[in-house]
């Protein structure tokens, strides 16, 4: 079983216009409306694989009560969220002028240190009740606590160890916060090249220099680095072997959710005991059936099967690449 932990779950609301006009009306056809957050869409893509799923997180007012009830709905999921007060977060995304998308994301709940520690006793019975093989820590959260994902990090450590596989599909100060911390290390990360940049501090000119990034010590004993590139597939550390990921090209309908897909390809592949080959080669295809859906952490099982057969995996073996 896996379990999956989305702090800051959203009602998704998607409009597709032709052009987005400012300082005017625009009128727009019904949205696409879904439930968003990186470990939801990430449990839906392990639902999907076939693996029991745990979704937690947290969940408030009627914006959390309408996220809830749609996932009840779904009947794919073991349903453990906490409820606090306040409101669960809305997001807005106006895919407009080609492939230009403008986003509209509220903050979501705030977690106060109460709420923290409420939330910290509610991972332990989950990890006491269920028997869990793999976790996923996705998305932001609301805190004022710059360290929180390093503190959940640590706690989940302290119960389940140093081996257990944890995934972490997060960003910002928050990925460089934990780091930073050498005590404690997530087994996965999955950041894009844009959001290694942000946490490198400046652009990356070439994929050798990529490739020299990935061996500076911030990452050192984090088993598996998984840089994703968007059509250009991905690059991933696993180890000290180097993986150039290159994907088949496909009609996209929609990008959003396709990492997260990914992570939960990753992490169902992990709980089957799949060689990192195929584990990379599952969790790049699930995040390619996902870009031809319209809901997000949507995949084809069928699809799946096709992809993996089209995904190459080359091992670079020096600081040097054709691409």
């Amino acid at each position: 079983m896996i379990l999956t932990i989305t702090l800051n779950p959203s009602m998704d609301y998607n409009y597709l216009v032709s052009s987005l006009n400012l300082d005017q009306v625009n009128r727009v056809e019904n949205p696409h409306t879904s439930i968003g957050g990186k470990g939801i869409n990430a449990g839906r893509v392990i639902a999907q694989s076939g693996k029991e799923v745990i979704l937690t997180g947290i969940l408030g007012g009627p914006v959390g009560k309408m996220i809830l009830d749609t996932l009840i709905a779904e009947e794919r999921y073991h349903l453990e969220f906490l409820t606090v007060e306040g409101n669960s977060r809305n997001a807005i995304t106006i895919m407009h002028d080609g492939n230009t998308h403008t986003e509209l994301v509220e903050k979501g709940l705030y977690l106060s240190k109460e709420n923290e520690q409420l939330f910290f006793r509610h991972i332990s019975n989950l990890l006491k009740t269920y028997e869990i093989d793999v976790i996923c820590i996705s998305g932001s959260v609301n805190s004022d606590d710059a360290n929180f994902h390093y503190h959940l990090l640590h706690f989940i450590r302290s119960i389940v160890g140093e081996s257990f596989p944890i995934l972490m599909d997060i960003s910002g100060e928050q990925l460089e916060n934990c780091l930073k911390q050498k005590t404690v290390r997530p087994s996965f990360i999955k950041p894009n090249t844009h959001e290694l940049e942000e946490l490198i501090g400046r652009k990356i000119q070439s994929i050798k220099e990529l490739i020299t990034i990935l061996h500076d010590p911030m990452f050192d004993n984090v088993e598996t680095i998984m840089i994703s590139q968007g059509e250009d597939g991905a690059l991933v550390k696993h180890g000290t072997t180097i993986y150039d990921i290159q994907i088949p090209k496909v009609t996209v309908v929609n990008t959003t959710g396709c990492g997260d897909s990914t992570v939960g390809g990753m992490a169902y592949a992990i709980s089957q005991g799949y060689s990192i080959e195929d584990s990379l080669r599952y969790a790049m295809a699930c995040g390619i059936s996902n870009s031809l859906f319209e809901t997000n952490g949507t995949i084809d099982k069928n699809q799946v099967d096709k992809f993996i057969d089209d995904i190459q995996l080359t091992k670079i073996k020096e600081l040097s690449i054709n691409r």
